[in-house]
């Protein structure tokens, strides 16, 4: 989405959730298994909410997409996703265990959380590089003038057809 848009998306999205927004600035750490630790490369992404007065870490897990013909009549992207809070020290854990550093962002804007048939929640961000390790202040954006706008809801094998009504008739109110 364009930067010149984001203020009408703003406000569309206030009076549709309901909700104040939230800042966000997340410290997103992509890192990759190296050769020892299985057959299968593994990748996990750990994330630090800069907003928070005590930064709060999380390790984040995303799959792949849902594939087959139910994947197919919907129309959502399911993937499987794991998250768990950590601890200050995790970065170093996951050295320990062999991972390397591939990459590091640091995404800056803001979210809405609400519920509506599900949990929802839309971020509309700036994806941003580092030119120097964990130089979160010297941050340059990826696409300069572009945000990047992410709806998710979390769905159990048990709910998420419901889940999957849910985003769907969300996203018809955001549809250009």
């Amino acid at each position: 989405m364009l930067l010149h848009h984001v203020e009408a998306l703003e406000i569309l999205l206030q009076g549709l959730c309901g909700v104040h927004r939230e800042r966000l600035r997340i410290h997103e750490m992509c890192l990759k298994s190296g050769p020892n630790l299985g057959l299968v490369a593994s990748e996990v992404r750990l994330l630090c909410d800069l907003e928070q007065p005590e930064p709060a870490w999380t390790v984040k897990h995303v799959g792949g997409a849902m594939r087959g013909a139910g994947a197919e009549q919907i129309s959502v992207l399911v993937r499987t996703m794991v998250e768990s809070k950590a601890s200050k020290n995790v970065l170093r854990v996951f050295y320990a265990l062999g991972y390397k550093l591939d990459h590091e962002l640091l995404r800056v804007g803001f979210a809405f959380h609400f519920q509506r048939g599900a949990q929802i929640t839309i971020t509309v961000s700036s994806v941003n590089k580092m030119l120097k390790l964990h130089a979160t202040d010297e941050a340059v954006p990826v696409t300069p003038g572009i945000q990047l706008v992410e709806v998710t809801a979390p769905a159990s094998s048990e709910n998420y057809t419901e889940v999957v009504a849910a985003m769907s008739s969300f996203c018809e109110y955001l549809a250009p």
